[in-house]
């Protein structure tokens, strides 16, 4: 069974859905080594693992999806 595919902005969704920080914003991007990477663009100043919670939502998330083309 193959790996759902999804579109930059529904994984991005779905990263934000499950960081619960509000003003954070997510930019997936294709990466050549993973398949894809979320990238922490902006997040609230008290916010100091975002980048780390978004790589880790993102590594479940690459179990079961891919960036579609």
């Amino acid at each position: 069974m193959g790996k759902e595919e999804k579109t930059d902005a529904e994984l991005e969704d779905m990263i934000l859905q499950r960081l619960v920080i509000g003003g954070v914003f997510v930019s997936v991007r294709k990466d050549p080594i993973l398949g894809w990477r979320p990238t922490v663009v902006t997040a609230p100043k008290h916010t100091k693992n975002a980048q780390e919670l978004a790589d880790k939502i993102a590594a479940e998330l690459r179990k079961k999806f891919i960036l579609k083309e």
